[in-house]
């Protein structure tokens, strides 16, 4: 953990035994997950200076984690997501369903579904449906990896290996929200692809209730994007 006011290393959280790829933290409960190439997600509670869990049931490099309250969810090279409890220490749910690693994986806090993206080129939407996890929706837009997915409650944007990144809206939300029936998660409807960029687009980081989003390049550029403009 870093001081950015000083640049200083302020503290040494723990270590995983392989190369960490992604890591999530929730200052609020001072929760740290972390995940890699040793295929275990690793939990720390940072405030009581301890590990929590090491969480295992992947069986490949986990390339995406995301941490929501008490629950974590990571994506993997073995072409499965996986849906965890931080305070027990289990599985909940295997989401298996994409034709390759998944490469990025987000929650929808509105409806409180998930988003994962794969090398197949597909971002798949899934729900809770009586208990279980299902595939409510999948969107054929990119030809190539999702690398990234950022959403806010009715907007969403998706990075892709194409150079090209989508965004996503609601309709139904700004027709007085839903009618309390159907899948909330496949209301998600695409709202435009900007133009092509020069490079991969890598990551996606905006407020996209501000319709402002902010998306960096394998060229190393960071563009801006606008979206009530025809971007």
């Amino acid at each position: 953990m870093w001081d950015v006011r000083t640049d200083r290393c302020v503290a040494t959280v723990g270590r995983c035994s392989s190369a960490v790829l992604c890591m999530e933290y929730d200052d609020n409960v001072g929760v740290l997950a972390a995940a890699g190439r040793d295929v275990v997600a690793n939990i720390w509670d940072i405030r009581a200076s301890r590990q929590m869990h090491k969480l295992s049931g992947h069986t490949q490099w986990i390339r995406s984690i995301r941490m929501v309250g008490d629950t974590v969810i990571t994506g993997s090279d073995d072409w499965t997501a996986r849906i965890w409890s931080v305070s027990r220490g289990t599985m909940d749910a295997v989401l298996a369903c994409h034709a390759g690693p998944i490469l990025c994986v987000e929650y929808s806090s509105l409806d409180r579904g998930i988003i994962t993206g794969s090398t197949d080129g597909l971002p798949r939407f899934w729900e809770n449906d009586d208990g279980g996890i299902r595939c409510a929706k999948n969107v054929t837009i990119h030809n190539a990896a999702i690398l990234s997915i950022n959403a806010g409650e009715h907007w969403l944007g998706i990075g892709a290996a194409d150079n090209s990144l989508s965004l996503f809206h609601r309709p139904q939300e700004r027709l007085g929200g839903f009618s309390g029936t159907g899948s909330k998660m496949a209301g998600w409807q695409l709202y435009r692809t900007p133009q092509k960029t020069v490079a991969m687009v890598k990551c996606v980081a905006s407020d996209l209730e501000r319709k402002r989003i902010c998306s960096g390049g394998r060229n190393g550029l960071i563009r801006l994007w606008d979206a009530t403009i025809n971007i």
